[in-house]
Order: C-alpha cells, then structure tokens, then sequence
C-alpha cells in the first residue's frame, strides 16, 4: 500500500494469519469501529432517519382519516426513501470513514503490516461498515414505517430489509474503498445510476442491485405487491449475503497481492 495500484509486502510485512499476534477478528472490527472519524457524519446521519420520520407524519396527516395511509404506499416510502437512498448512502459515507480515515492516517497501513490473514482485515472491515451503518438505517426505516401509520407487519419488514440491505452494503462498499481511490464518487455514481436507473430495467441488472432484493424482502414480508423484478423470497434474502460475500473474496485477493488504492 505504498502507492495507488502498486504492490505492497516482501519483507517489511508479517506472514498473514500466523504467529501469537495474529489479531482475532473482534479485535480487528473493534479497531476499526473505534477509529473511523466521523461524530459529524454520525450526527448528520440521525438528524437525517429522524426527518425521515417527519415525512412519515407529514403524509400520515394528509391522508383520510377514514381510511389512513395504505399500506402499499408506506412501503412505497420506505422502499425509495429508506432502501433504495439512505440505506446505500449512509452505508457509503460510513465505508468511506472507515476505509478511507483508516487509509488517510496510516492505520491501515499498520494492520496490513501486522501478521493477521488477509481475509480477516478484508471481513474486520465490511463487518465495520455494518455496524457504522445498519443500526442508523434499521432506525430511519422503522421511524419512517412507523409515523406513515403502516402496519406491524410493515414496520416489522421495513426493519428487516433495511439490515438486510447494509449487509450488501457493507461488503460491497468496503472492497470499493480498498480498490479505488476516490470510492465515494464511484459509490454515488452506482447508488444513483445503477442502482437509480440501470437496475430498473429489467431482472438481469436488478441482480446487480443490493435495493432490488432488499425491496423484494420488504413487499414478501410486508404483504404489500412484489416489485416488477419478480424477485422471490429466498432470493431476497440470499440476493445482498452473496454480493457481500463476492465483493469479500475480491477484497481478500486485493489484500493478499498489495493492491490497494
């Protein structure tokens, strides 16, 4: 990690996953939770689930008290605002914190030197971002399915997909800060073009949407109408574990041969 796109190890690095100070995985998570910066962000991040919640209110109080605020728009709202917006930003900005500070002031530089397997600073590190980032959107989705008066059921769902989105997340916004530089450029132009636009075009691009499985999972389980997709329900579920789990294996390979950006 020398320079960007350069290979980094010979001697001066310890043998990965060997030795009494190999650094279990808790420790390594815990590092890297602790020091990522960002009271700001996080700060920022709240305000912004809360607000959310104003506009659950907001068009709970526009609606007919008669009938209330059906069910299959508050998914609506929670699909677009929650899943398909704050859930892949807020993962973003949190991956940048904890990839991007760590890089920025040598802490990285440090674990990769250390004797610790590769594949437990490239999990340490997707396991960081979901923690930085699945409460704040578990949060906003609930606060949201809650003041739009949905259901229990809803609410219950709109939980659900949204943890189940930051594990997708996670894995895929930790191996882009460790491939590129500048990995919150690019984080945008895939939550805004690809996931936005591109994964609206058809099944086969939907697949490479984290939002796509993470919506599909809240209409199965919300009782709301599937989205056009057709993404069944074990596929929501497995859909985001398998990107993680891929962009977790690119990641090992990044680290094992030096090249990060």
């Amino acid at each position: 990690m020398s320079a960007p796109g350069t290979t980094v190890g010979g001697a001066g690095a310890g043998t990965p996953g060997r030795g009494p100070s190999g650094a279990s995985l808790w420790l390594l998570t815990s590092t890297m939770t602790r020091a990522a910066q960002g009271r700001l962000r996080l700060a920022l991040s709240v305000a912004a689930a809360l607000a959310l919640g104003g506009i659950g209110l907001a068009v709970r109080a526009g609606a007919d008290d008669a009938v209330g605020v059906p069910d299959e728009l508050v998914a609506t709202l929670v699909a677009t605002l929650v899943l398909t917006l704050y859930a892949p930003l807020i993962s973003l900005v949190q991956a940048a914190s904890v990839v991007g500070d760590l890089r920025d002031d040598g802490t990285l530089v440090y674990l990769w030197l250390r004797p610790v397997a590769r594949w437990r600073l490239a999990l340490a590190a997707a396991v960081a971002v979901f923690v930085r980032s699945a409460p704040l959107a578990v949060l906003a989705a609930v606060v949201l399915a809650l003041a739009a008066g949905g259901s229990t059921d809803l609410v219950v769902a709109s939980g659900y997909a949204a943890l189940l989105g930051c594990v997708g997340y996670a894995g895929l916004f930790s191996f882009l800060g460790l491939a590129v530089r500048r990995a919150l450029v690019w984080g945008l132009v895939y939550v805004l073009v690809w996931e936005g636009v591109v994964g609206t075009f058809g099944a086969l691009p939907a697949r490479l949407a984290v939002s796509s499985y993470s919506t599909a999972l809240l209409a199965h389980l919300g009782g709301t109408p599937a989205p056009a997709q057709g993404v069944g329900l074990a596929w929501a579920w497995a859909g985001p574990v398998l990107i993680a789990l891929v962009a977790l294996v690119a990641s090992h390979r990044r680290l094992v041969r030096g090249e990060v950006a």
